[in-house]
Order: structure tokens, then sequence, then C-alpha cells
């Protein structure tokens, strides 16, 4: 589903719709570190806490890679790749509110373009971590 909305994040911006791309970019990611979450989760665990569970289903970025487990790699991959931790930069603010923000092209492609990097994005990086 992660790679879909990036597909879908690209097609968007190309058609000139800026707010959306740049949400689906962000959405992409959130995608991406559920899965990361699901690939640590058997089918019957049942988590030991409710705010365990709780934080797998958040929007928050910070709190997803925390669920997932990857504080420690996800810091140590930003940390050797510098491109990586600017590109997060521009990615780590993004909310499921930013559906409701007017954005341009600029924003669109930089999300883009951070997300979407095959060598230093954001996607690439989980996809590896996961």
């Amino acid at each position: 589903m992660a790679e879909g909305h990036l597909r879908h994040a690209k097609a968007l911006l190309d058609a000139g719709l800026y707010a959306g791309a740049y949400y689906m970019c962000g959405y992409a990611v959130e995608c991406a570190l559920k899965a990361c979450i699901c690939k640590k989760t058997e089918q019957f665990d049942f988590h030991p806490s409710p705010d365990e569970s709780r934080a797998a289903w958040l929007h928050d970025f910070g709190k997803l890679i925390k669920a997932a487990e990857l504080e420690r790699e996800f810091k140590a991959a930003r940390t050797a790749d510098l491109d990586l931790d600017v590109k997060w930069k521009s990615v780590e603010n993004w909310s499921p509110n930013s559906r409701y923000e007017s954005r341009g092209q600029p924003e669109a492609q930089l999300i883009l373009d951070a997300v979407a990097d095959p060598d230093h994005g954001v996607f690439i990086c989980i996809k590896r971590l996961w």
C-alpha cells in the first residue's frame, strides 16, 4: 500500500494537485511504518499495555517509529546519512491534518523528493529497516 501511495503522490503532483500530493507522501511514510509494526507482530500477539497497542494506530511518526521498535536503527541511519537526515526534517512534521491545508508545487515536490529519493529517501530507509 505504501508504494501505491507514492505512485498516487507522483500522479497528483504531475496533475497539479499539490495538496493531495503532499498528503499522500506523508501517508506513504505512515503506511510504511505501520508495515514495520505488522511485520514484528504475530497473528495472535497481544500488547502488554493498551498504550502500546494504541501507538500503532496513531499518525505521529515519532510514536510509530517507537512502536515499530526502529528508534535506534532509524537514528543510526540518519546519523550515517546526512542527506537522509535533511530529508527526514522535510517529512517529520507531516500530519493527517495536512489534507486540509493548501500546499504549493515547491512544498509538494520537496516532500516527494524527501520521501521517494531512491538513494537517501525516507521511504527507502524505512523499507530497508523492515
